[in-house]
């Protein structure tokens, strides 16, 4: 079956990328240095995911939406405060 897709999404510098990192160190043990196109790692014997993350336009995020299995939405929790 085909990997599930997870798009990461949010306004730049809220940790999209870290949260990337941070799911590819835990599933796979790899660092990973700069995350670019979509990441597929395994997350258990017979489960695969796709990593992506969105860019900040309207158009792919529509785009993403449509195809994603599972959206996050990464925000700044320090905004406004």
């Amino acid at each position: 079956s085909p990997p599930s897709l997870v798009a990461v999404v949010g306004p730049p510098g809220v940790g999209k990328s870290t949260l990337i990192r941070s799911l590819v160190k835990i599933y796979s043990n790899h660092n990973l240095t700069n995350p670019t196109g979509p990441i597929t790692v395994c997350t258990s014997k017979q489960k695969r995911i796709t990593l992506l993350e969105c860019p900040n336009t309207p158009t792919a995020m529509l785009d993403v939406a449509k195809t994603a299995d599972l959206v996050l939405l990464c925000v700044d929790a320090k905004f406004g405060f």
